[in-house]
């Protein structure tokens, strides 16, 4: 049975959400600051923030919170939309598709794997401790992809 929550409880556990996706986002190569912007626009039910009120919410400078602002933009995570007669600008969490996902997922993993060969084919002993770990985790890299692909067939065929 879910918990019912009054909205001040809500909002509280809304917030620790943030912050888990800040510790997250740092833990996976990212800024914590980045994650905790993208979770704000995320999960609060809020949709829509102002520069000023992403600073008042995350208790951020103003120059971190622009620096990371037009990173989230160039990176396509977030957008911003305006209003006729109010010169602010209000941010919003990037709405992607799940094929747009699947994409991002698999350059990433493209990527590692590129890297991956590479160090594997520089290694001078093919047999050391690390080359072996290099070839488990490309064991991993062909079992993620073959999973991407089999996710994308059943479940995006006839997704735009």
């Amino acid at each position: 049975m879910q918990e019912v929550l009054n909205d001040t409880e809500r909002l509280f556990k809304q917030r620790e959400l943030v912050e888990a996706m800040g510790r997250l986002t740092n833990r996976g190569g990212g800024t914590s600051l980045s994650g905790r912007i993208l979770g704000l626009l995320s999960f609060l039910d809020k949709e829509e923030y102002t520069f000023e009120e992403i600073v008042d919410e995350l208790k951020i400078s103003k120059s971190s919170v622009s620096t990371t602002i037009n990173h989230l933009l160039e990176t396509d995570k977030i957008e911003y939309v305006t209003y006729p007669g109010d010169r602010k600008r209000y941010f919003r969490i990037k709405i992607n598709t799940r094929k747009q996902f699947l994409q991002t997922m698999r350059r990433h993993i493209e990527k590692m794997e590129k890297i991956n060969r590479m160090a594997l084919e520089l290694k001078q002993d093919k047999n050391s401790r690390t080359a072996k770990n290099i070839s488990a985790m490309l064991e991993g890299i062909q079992f993620w992809k073959s999973q991407m692909d089999a996710y994308e067939k059943e479940f995006l065929a006839d997704e735009i």
